[in-house]
């Protein structure tokens, strides 16, 4: 079952600067994509959900004269509405078609206890994106930290309820700033490629745009500048950090090898682990699929020459989420996947001249491949001896929660554990123990 969800924040004292765009509004509905529709679970207070007057398994019909009968249509309408913007609503409640509109809410702003945040705007090629900075509350010249997440198109709105939240708490307790930025037309971002059309190099110049930004935010330590990389984001981070002169880079829960060479491995883990399948059932699959990777990662041919071969038909529709006139594969643009895979990390690693801090969680059956970060700690210490640390926590997965075993994570990811408390502190420690050995 998928889920939409829209939240607003608890919030501290913000400092808004002048804006290029109007901010992003709230819909506030929590909603389950049927066959013939959004049904709506339940509505928020204070949202624009909430002034319409929506109603539990009401059905959405279209939003401003677009119909919404998928997840992708439905988060590129409401993704495109700014406050105070008219929305228009057709719902279906008790077999009766009804005809909805307001002015659409702006989304709160964050606060906390913890930090002052700061909303801003980073000038982005054509556009800007949308920066919110946390640090510590009254304080200045501190040591700051620029967060790059996994390769989703989630919005750093939504950080403050997540696992990201809970870890630069930790670190805003702890003395150290931190620097969010969007990728490009995510949350506020204005006149940008949307995230589902952009490519890795607009990733990584965006958070290259985040990083630049820290560097001259008025508050910082310059000389204390640090780049953080979850998931995929720990491939993204070096990428940055060769850019620039960070005093450290810290990774978590990522990969060094060709992306397509990693994938069999996540393969013969993930099937048995999340599909059912048994081993015999998924060495057919992973060796079937071993020759599609090839073709499209290396050879770069397109998902629809591959679609093409009856050997490789119906894996590429639904492995690779091939469907005629949609570029979309694993929640990004398929180019997106074929570029990470010529990232020659070996040769990013090597170069870097800086402390690196490799994590890794025991538990962690997205990244699932021990060797990853060794042969991240090989490759920095062999060009500059002794400058990676690498610390493995055996009961820590990859969405920073405690889990005893893949089986338990896995279980803990569905029921979103890690809203509910269960963020394991020594991720947070471990990253502490070594800034504050490193700064």
């Amino acid at each position: 079952m998928r889920y939409i969800l829209f939240t607003y924040f608890i919030a501290v004292s913000i400092s808004c600067f002048s804006q290029p765009a109007t901010r992003k509004a709230i819909i506030g509905i929590q909603a389950t994509v049927k066959e013939n529709g959004i049904q709506i679970d339940s509505i928020f207070q204070n949202t624009t959900a909430s002034v319409l007057k929506l109603k539990k398994n009401d059905l959405l019909l279209s939003i401003n004269d677009t119909d919404v009968k998928t997840m992708e249509m439905y988060q590129k309408i409401v993704s495109s509405i700014r406050a105070y913007e008219t929305i228009k609503i057709k719902i279906s409640r008790n077999g009766k078609t009804l005809n909805l509109s307001t002015k659409a809410i702006m989304r709160p702003f964050e606060t906390s206890d913890l930090a002052d945040i700061t909303y801003d705007w980073v000038k982005f090629r054509e556009g800007y994106l949308r920066t919110i900075t946390r640090k510590p509350k009254g304080k200045t010249n501190v040591p700051c930290i620029l967060l790059i997440p996994g390769y989703g198109c989630g919005s750093i709105e939504n950080y403050s309820t997540s696992f990201n939240g809970k870890l630069m708490n930790e670190w805003l307790k702890n003395g150290y700033a931190v620097v969010t930025i969007e990728k490009s037309g995510v949350g506020d971002s204005y006149n940008c490629k949307p995230c589902l059309e952009a490519d890795l190099k607009t990733d990584i110049e965006s958070f290259d745009a985040g990083y630049q930004y820290m560097e001259n935010l008025s508050f910082v330590d310059k000389n204390k500048l640090f780049i953080w990389g979850h998931s995929l984001g720990g491939m993204v981070a070096p990428e940055v950090a060769k850019r620039h002169t960070p005093k450290g880079i810290m990774v978590f829960g990522t990969v060094f090898r060709p992306w397509s060479e990693f994938l069999l491995e996540m393969h013969r883990v993930q099937k048995p682990l999340l599909e059912g399948k048994n081993y015999q059932e998924t060495e057919t699959f992973t060796r079937l699929i071993q020759k599609v990777y090839y073709e499209f990662f290396v050879l770069k041919k397109t998902r629809e020459q591959l679609y093409q071969i009856p050997e490789y038909k119906d894996i590429v529709a639904s492995e690779l989420e091939h469907k005629p006139g949609s570029t979309n594969m694993w929640g990004r643009h398929w180019l997106f996947w074929q570029q990470i895979d010529s990232l020659n990390l070996a040769k990013t690693w090597s170069e870097l001249n800086c402390p690196v801090l490799v994590l890794n969680g025991g538990t962690d059956y997205e990244q699932c491949a021990p060797i990853e970060p060794i042969l991240i700690e090989k490759t920095v210490n062999t060009s500059h001896p002794n400058y990676a640390t690498r610390v493995q926590i055996e009961d820590l997965d990859h969405f920073m929660m405690k889990s005893n075993s893949f089986e338990e994570a896995v279980k803990n990811f569905r029921n979103q554990e890690y809203t509910k408390g269960n963020f394991h502190p020594s991720i947070a420690e471990e990253s502490l123990i070594w800034l504050n050995k490193v700064k």
